[in-house]
């Protein structure tokens, strides 16, 4: 039986509305009660995650910006991993179409270089904002990551674009259709899920995971068993055609596998 349980956030244990329901609350707390360790992994900032954790009252791990920070379950940073200054530094010079918009995490800070108010709905339970300034005059030591936020098919062309010059360097991956992440080349979820097993004295083996992006495919490959949102993106459901596919998260279908499976 697993011993650890990971979950991503958005479109996976969150709601559409973006909250953690009252049945997903509760099938937390009775995991943790039968000794078991549940583990939040997702693109969100620490701060914005912070949030969400008090609200399922709960002392979890948290693997944030899709594994460049980690943080214990004291709230406390424990790992990270930054894009290097002069990389940064080129990305954020790159000429954007208006469609599309810049975002950056840098240590307990959000950046952008226009508007995006749609973006805040996201955090209903955060009061965790975003500053809008000129970014490729920011100072480029601290940066978890950057994620662009726009038409899917103009996110493509941006993705090819970095991947060209950098596909050694940065790791690109879409959370969303329209939301394009870029990290270090050795940021994933996967990475991230590693250093807190080694901590915590699990394996890969006793691990199960849940994601609905493609910055979930490192670690649903990683671990025993990875399971797939019913309302996952095409492509990650195209990147893992075998594995199997649970309920939607409109339907609390992590809460409603973990209580038919595991509990």
């Amino acid at each position: 039986m697993y011993k650890v349980i990971v979950s991503d956030l958005d479109g996976t244990l969150l709601t559409p509305a973006h909250i953690v329901s009252e049945q997903t609350k509760t099938t937390i707390h009775k995991l943790l009660k039968q000794d078991k360790k549940f583990i939040i992994a997702t693109g969100r900032h620490n701060v914005d995650v912070e949030a969400i954790r008090k609200t399922i009252d709960a002392e979890i791990y948290l693997i944030t910006s899709n594994g460049a920070r980690v943080h214990n379950n004291k709230g406390e940073l424990i790992y990270s991993k930054n894009v290097s200054t002069d990389i940064a530094q080129i990305i954020s010079e790159i000429d954007l179409p208006k469609t599309i918009q810049a975002n950056i995490y840098r240590d307990d800070e959000w950046f952008v270089n226009k508007p995006n108010p749609e973006i805040l709905s996201f955090s209903q339970d955060s009061t965790f904002s975003y500053q809008v300034v000129d970014i490729t005059t920011l100072e480029k030591a601290g940066i978890a990551k950057f994620f662009f936020c726009g038409p899917h098919d103009d996110l493509v062309k941006l993705a090819d674009q970095i991947n060209a010059q950098y596909s050694t360097q940065l790791n690109v991956s879409f959370s969303l259709p329209e939301c394009l992440e870029v990290m270090d080349i050795k940021v994933n979820k996967a990475e991230a899920l590693t250093e807190v097993l080694k901590i915590k004295g699990f394996t890969m083996a006793e691990t199960i995971a849940f994601g609905d992006g493609m910055n979930d495919l490192e670690m649903l490959q990683a671990v025993d068993k990875g399971l797939i949102m019913g309302n996952a993106s095409v492509m990650l459901k195209n990147a893992l055609p075998d594995f199997e596919m649970i309920g939607d998260s409109a339907e609390d279908g992590v809460a409603q596998y973990i209580e038919k499976n595991i509990l």
